[in-house]
């Protein structure tokens, strides 16, 4: 189970990190998008702040995740990103068909089976 983890927290982290510097450097081909989804994409680009500061969140939860000690960290700081992409995904760009929901589906297991993965942890956290 430690290499599962292991093998989950890297791709998540991997993702997000990629994802993330794609918002400074426009390495990444842009995905066909709804034309909702681009309109709300482009207000979050055009806002001057958001777009940057989801990025810088996504790299810096991303580049944490990687560390077992710091994953905890990166849960925290992804999980408000991770639920908004999956409702962005899930409302705006489920017309493209078969991506958003590939995406949605890793993006829910593989946070949902590192927040299972750490129950001790956060329990010990929510109930003091």
């Amino acid at each position: 189970m430690k290499l599962m983890d292991r093998i989950v927290r890297c791709a998540l982290a991997c993702v997000f990190i990629l994802f993330g510097l794609s918002k400074f450097y426009a390495f990444m081909p842009v995905p066909p998008m709804m034309p909702k989804a681009a309109n709300f994409i482009g207000a979050l680009v055009s806002s001057g702040y958001l777009w940057q500061m989801v990025g810088i969140i996504e790299v810096l939860g991303g580049s944490v995740l990687l560390f077992d000690r710091t994953s905890n960290i990166g849960l925290i700081l992804l999980g408000p990103v991770i639920v908004n992409i999956v409702t962005y995904l899930l409302f705006l760009q489920i017309g493209i068909g078969f991506p958003p929901i590939a995406m949605t589906v890793f993006l829910l297991s593989g946070f949902v089976f590192l927040v299972y993965r750490r129950r001790e942890e956060w329990s010990k956290l929510l109930l003091g």
